[in-house]
């Protein structure tokens, strides 16, 4: 399975330092970068900075800076595309090379969404579920260059190189690491839709994107157990129409629902261990959770393809 998506700059590795390596992501009302750097073979976090925004047009410059902060030598920088900048379709899998379908995304996706094929950038991973008498599937990742060009031109003005772009699923899947048993990860921001993830052994197997929960709280039951509803269905979908083992647990990566009141009645509702999430790497150990997107980037930069 591919470790990054939108790897839209291969020829730009001239003069990079392979020891360097910045990961920026945007979160909520801040952006965020982490540069790593290899000493002995050993990666370690070198800087981090945040750069607070008030209004959305602030993020290119906020990007620039932060990522000037964090280093000024000559590195590959892996940045993460905000969530409402892409899109998520599942499509059938063509017997073509992975070149080949990557070309042919624009065409075979131009009628699932609301983008002109020329402006359609895609990527996809395979979906990793195969079930009788069905073609194989891929997942498949949609943007809008000119809606991502501003951001690929925030590093003009920076000493490092954008070499990637990647999504926040593959960035939470590299921090989740790998476990044999599905998990599912509740992932929402402030003021926007929570998302439904469930993973296993390192591998996206269903992505869910709900809606009217925007602005949900810990103390509105209401909503919480509308919420139980949506995760109970994707339990249910999961485990009886896919055909897979129980989920093992439900953790929380919310910035609106964090507390252990709302954890235990989640609990109790959906009769399974909820508790939130901590990325699965000694990295992580004593960062601030605003840096997670931009720590899991750098980390994909590290496990090359």
């Amino acid at each position: 399975m591919k470790k990054r998506l939108f790897s839209l700059f291969p020829w730009l590795q001239q003069g990079i330092d392979p020891n360097c390596i910045i990961g920026v992501a945007t979160y909520a009302k801040t952006v965020n970068a982490v540069c790593l750097k290899q000493i002995q073979g050993l990666w370690q976090i070198e800087k981090t900075h945040t750069e607070y925004v008030t209004d959305l047009r602030d993020y290119t410059t906020a990007i620039t800076t932060c990522t000037n902060e964090v280093s000024r030598q000559t590195c590959a920088v892996n940045l993460v595309v905000p969530h409402y900048f892409y899109q998520i379709l599942q499509m059938e899998k063509p017997n073509l090379t992975d070149e080949e379908i990557i070309q042919s995304l624009p065409w075979t996706s131009k009628d699932l969404v609301n983008i002109a094929p020329e402006n359609i950038v895609a990527d996809f991973i395979d979906y990793p579920i195969a079930l009788p008498m069905q073609s194989k599937k891929m997942n498949v990742f949609i943007t809008d260059k000119q809606q991502i060009i501003p951001l690929i031109n925030c590093f003009i003005d920076t000493d490092a190189v954008l070499r990637s772009l990647t999504s926040e699923e593959m960035v939470l899947l590299a921090l989740f690491g790998k476990n044999k048993d599905a998990h599912m990860l509740v992932v929402q921001h402030a003021d926007t839709e929570p998302r439904i993830l469930i993973v296993r052994d390192g591998q996206l197997v269903l992505v869910r994107r709900l809606n009217g929960f925007i602005g949900i709280t810990d103390k509105d039951s209401a909503v919480v157990d509308a919420l139980a509803l949506e995760i109970q269905r994707s339990m249910d979908f999961f485990e009886s129409q896919l055909k897979q083992p129980p989920i093992r647990s439900v953790q929380l990566q919310c910035d609106n629902l964090s507390s252990l009141a709302v954890r235990a009645e989640l609990a109790e509702l959906l009769q399974i261990k909820v508790v939130d999430f901590q990325p699965n790497s000694d990295m992580a150990k004593g960062v601030e959770k605003q840096f997670y997107y931009a720590l899991g980037a750098a980390l994909l930069m590290t496990n090359k393809d």
